[in-house]
């Protein structure tokens, strides 16, 4: 148990040092520590103890002070571990950020834990276990569900990838819930508990190879676990992010240019048509004005600048800087909610504009656009649909990986169009998935949290 106290408490020291900031980081530390108490519980009994016996230094008080020791190291790995597992698989979830009861749970689960101290211990046991085992085997199996629920919905092959590796520490509390719990509850098996040390130096070994082979959780050991930060990561370049926009407006610009040039040579231009292109021209170069700003040179981070909008007329504006290019497709414009959302209009415009040219792209034909925009109790439906080519699954499984792209064949194509969007729509909190079937055409899906209810009724958008 000695290697399973110095492996679990090097592991969690190392995870801390590398980012402490980080949220899920201080959890899987936790998970490290509190395991690694039962390690400790186990060499005082087993080593240390008999070691002091054999040369007669075990002096009352130095017995009685290991004996507390040793009970507390053990309360702490029964009790703490059930616990810090499921928090870390809480917070490792996709969703975590959007779950409005995120504050108050942490405290909640604490309860039956603490509850556990108005129950006395049989003789000889460390813990009362009937209690224990009630609280610890959901507490676990939870943290092992959303584990692997997580991971098998994750889209983003590499982020699978490290969700699966993670994940790796199911089978090993999945053990542990036996051996430390339903046997000695129910069986009255007390000693499988040092079987343990196999199954968790399988389980370090498994870290330890990944970290070497793919980079894993940062020494990198640090759980690349949030889809935002690792994409942004993936994007190595401010630079790269930039001329992304720029690409898309000043393609905007042209097409818009060569329409008034085009107006003008007939001698006959219609003025409020020339005022509508006019105003697509100034947009487009306001907006490269404001993704300059807003990257500034990082290479990480995208700070957003969140504003009220009215989410139903910033598509709407997209569609209207993107009509030249529209002209030979069936644009249908659903837009069952028109209220208000907050969020960085520059970046959602930015966002949008990709997917719908993405759209377009796969219908090199023409075909029929569709842009619906509902909404649910919490949440802001954007769906922009296509019925183009579509994409086979393993395209599909890459779609928001960082430089993949499927037109390899375009120039300017720099496979940052819909990484980014994934990460930006991260930023506001929301979700991205894309839906495709060859020759059936491809859905994007974005959902955003919807304002508080009190605000609703008093912000106007801008269009």
């Amino acid at each position: 148990m000695l290697f399973v106290l110095i492996g679990l408490w090097t592991v969690g020291l190392l995870l801390l040092v590398t980012d402490p900031k980080r949220l899920t980081t201080r959890w899987i530390s936790s998970i490290a520590f509190t395991g690694g108490s039962g390690g400790l519980s186990a060499v005082i009994a087993d080593q240390v103890v008999p070691y002091l016996l054999e040369r007669q230094w075990l002096t009352e008080p130095v017995a009685q002070l290991l004996a507390n020791a040793e009970l507390i190291a053990s309360r702490i790995c029964y009790y703490g571990l059930p616990y810090t597992f499921l928090m870390f698989a809480i917070v490792y979830h996709p969703n975590y950020p959007l779950w409005t009861w995120r504050k108050w749970l942490p405290w909640a689960l604490l309860l039956p834990l603490a509850g556990t101290f108005l129950f006395e211990p049989k003789p000889n046991d460390p813990i009362p276990y009937g209690y224990v085992t009630f609280w610890a085997t959901p507490y676990i199996l939870t943290g092992i569900g959303l584990l692997l629920t997580a991971a098998y919905r994750e889209r983003n092959s590499f982020l699978r990838r490290s969700r699966f590796l993670v994940a790796a520490a199911a089978p090993t509390l999945f053990f542990a819930l036996f051996t430390l719990y339903l046997f000695p509850t129910f069986l009255g098996i007390y000693e499988l508990w040092r079987y343990n040390a196999w199954v968790i130096a399988f389980t370090i070994a498994v870290i330890i190879g990944s970290s070497f082979r793919y980079g894993f959780m940062g020494l990198q050991i640090s759980i690349q676990n949030q889809k935002l930060d690792y994409t942004l990561r993936a994007i190595t370049s401010g630079t790269s992010i930039l001329n992304h926009a720029i690409k898309n407006d000043v393609g905007k610009i042209r097409l818009f240019g060569e329409k008034i040039k085009s107006d003008a040579a007939t001698g006959s231009p219609d003025p409020v048509e020339l005022v509508r292109d006019l105003e697509v021209i100034m947009n487009a170069s306001q907006h490269i004005y404001d993704m300059m700003y807003r990257i500034q040179g990082q290479t990480q981070e995208v700070v957003l600048q969140k504003e009220r909008i009215v989410p139903a007329d910033v598509m709407h504006e997209c569609l209207r800087m993107l009509a030249p290019e529209l002209s030979g497709f069936e644009v249908r414009e659903e837009y069952a909610y028109r209220g208000a959302m907050e969020a960085d209009r520059a970046q959602l415009v930015e966002v949008w504009t990709n997917v719908l040219t993405n759209a377009m792209e796969a219908m090199p034909q023409g075909g029929v656009l569709i842009v619906r925009m509902t909404e649910t109790k919490r949440k802001i439906v954007v769906e922009i649909k296509d019925n183009g080519i579509g994409m086979e699954k393993h395209q599909l499984k890459r779609v928001f990986d960082p430089f993949y792209s499927t037109k390899s064949g375009k120039k300017m194509n720099f496979g940052l169009g819909l990484s980014y969007c994934y990460a930006i729509v991260h930023k506001h909190k929301g979700t991205m998935n894309v839906h495709s079937k060859p020759g059936l055409g491809t859905s994007v899906f974005m959902q955003f949290p919807k304002p508080k209810q009190q605000h609703d009724n008093s912000v106007e958008g801008k269009g």
